[in-house]
């Protein structure tokens, strides 16, 4: 993989050297449809899901997003709450390769940074800070406002679900 740059500017801090395992950032809508087996999107995002909590790569969250996950399944898609806080405890336990890390001060900073620029929510790119910060290789989501922001920092865009089957996503979020 080849040197990556930020807006323009090459940054040498994210070069995968021999030996360092791929990471790939995994978004709230990724976990939570990974969590929920009825979700239009499971089949896809769950086997993309697997790869990292079975050796592929190393799947990086942000440490607050499992409870996250726990309020747009319960809240927005109307999971009943033992179920879903069960399934989130779940995979907390079960999947020990998940890397939990929180966003730091730098990356805060430059998640506003990165939204000033590229003209874009600040939330999103705080993703894009952390999966800078994390120095992974990309963005494991279904949001395809993703992909122009990913490529114009240097991230691969990986949205595992066909648009076809986004499209049905609408009836899931009501």
């Amino acid at each position: 993989m080849g040197k990556r740059g930020l807006l323009g500017f090459w940054r040498g801090d994210f070069w995968l050297s021999e030996g360092d395992e791929e990471k790939r950032v995994l978004d709230v809508n990724a976990l939570a449809i990974f969590l929920v087996k009825d979700h239009p999107g499971n089949l896809f995002v769950s086997s993309v899901v697997e790869e990292g909590v079975r050796g592929v790569y190393i799947p990086v969250l942000m440490d607050i997003l499992p409870v996250r996950a726990y309020w747009i399944m319960t809240k927005r898609w109307g999971c009943p709450q033992i179920e879903s806080a069960r399934a989130i405890e779940h995979f907390v336990k079960a999947y020990d390769r998940v890397c939990y890390a929180g966003l730091r001060r730098e990356s805060i900073l430059e998640s506003f940074e990165l939204a000033e620029k590229l003209k874009h929510d600040v939330f999103d790119c705080a993703y894009l800070a952390f999966a800078l910060q994390e120095k992974a290789r990309g963005i494991v989501t279904t949001d395809t406002g993703f992909e122009r922001i990913c490529r114009q920092v240097g991230l691969e865009y990986m949205n595992p679900v066909p648009r076809n089957v986004l499209k049905r996503f609408a009836e899931q979020n009501k």
